[in-house]
């Protein structure tokens, strides 16, 4: 589960795009300007707007959530600067 995925759904009137960020369990459905998910006419219009979404987010830019990297980096810095002196 834990993986990029694109893909989409049939719905009346068309097809809606869909990604998955590796770190989120559930799909993110590809939305207009108004929050309205968009209906595509063709399943691979909906799969190109998923695979331009998914390339968006990930040239984005990536967030973390806590300070467990950065403060352990820290304390992993301090030792060795210890040992080596």
């Amino acid at each position: 589960m834990n993986e990029f995925a694109i893909g989409t759904q049939a719905v009346p009137g068309g097809h809606i795009a869909w990604f998955r960020k590796v770190h989120r369990a559930e799909n993110e459905i590809v939305r207009g300007d108004r929050g309205q998910p968009i209906i595509f006419p063709t399943k691979s219009e909906a799969k190109a707007a998923a695979g331009d979404a998914l390339v968006a987010y990930m040239n984005g830019s990536f967030c973390r959530s806590g300070e467990i990297i950065p403060s352990a980096r820290l304390e992993a810095e301090k030792l060795f600067k210890e040992t080596a002196a």
